[in-house]
């Protein structure tokens, strides 16, 4: 009898058997591509770093490339309007990177089960500093939530963008305020020198 009621249990056409499929959601493992430009869905740490920064710095070779251009036209040209006309095209050139890093910030919060809403303390100084380091250390739900399935697995290009971007960018900085302040040490150095010091 006991080998009779194991088989009813595990009997594949038993109408009884709760059902093997999961019928009140998505599949548990299922997951989503993120696009580059996108308003909705969830962004994952690694790839909000990889995106914010290299949209920095396609912005950074634009305002490069905009300021050699408007500057030469300004020495060319002899006038002082070459400023107003350099303010004006950094303004044009960074208010797409503006709206696109609330979209990041709006992804990473849904990834975190927030709302993205959350996005504009982003405009408040100095707790724009305590949002950003959330977004990037804060950890997504585990699974679908409210906003969406989670993110796919990263792929190697996004790993590397997320992690060697930031690092030189970080780096860049650093020698950008370091070497001028190691010249000017020098040039004192070398004058205290000269002078019997």
């Amino acid at each position: 009898m006991s080998d009779t009621h194991s088989d009813f249990k595990t009997d594949i056409n038993n109408p009884y058997q709760a059902p093997a499929a999961v019928v009140d959601g998505e599949p548990t493992g299922a997951t989503y591509q993120p696009r580059f430009w996108a308003w909705s869905g969830r962004l994952g740490r690694l790839r909000y770093l990889a995106y914010l920064t290299s949209i920095s710095f396609l912005t950074m070779i634009a305002v490069g490339i905009l300021g050699g251009v408007l500057g030469a036209m300004q020495v060319v040209r002899g006038n002082a309007g070459g400023i107003d006309m350099l303010t004006v095209g950094l303004m044009i050139l960074y208010i797409p990177m503006f709206v696109y890093s609330f979209a990041l910030a709006r992804r990473r919060f849904n990834d975190t089960g927030r709302t993205g809403w959350l996005c504009l303390l982003m405009l408040v100084p100095l707790v724009n500093v305590l949002v950003s380091l959330y977004l990037v250390f804060a950890p997504g739900t585990d699974g679908p939530n409210e906003y969406g399935l989670p993110p796919s697995k990263n792929s190697w290009l996004v790993i590397v963008g997320g992690i060697v971007l930031p690092l030189v960018f970080i780096v860049g900085v650093m020698a950008a305020v370091a070497i001028p302040a190691y010249q000017a040490y020098s040039a004192k150095a070398q004058a205290a020198r000269g002078s019997g010091f």
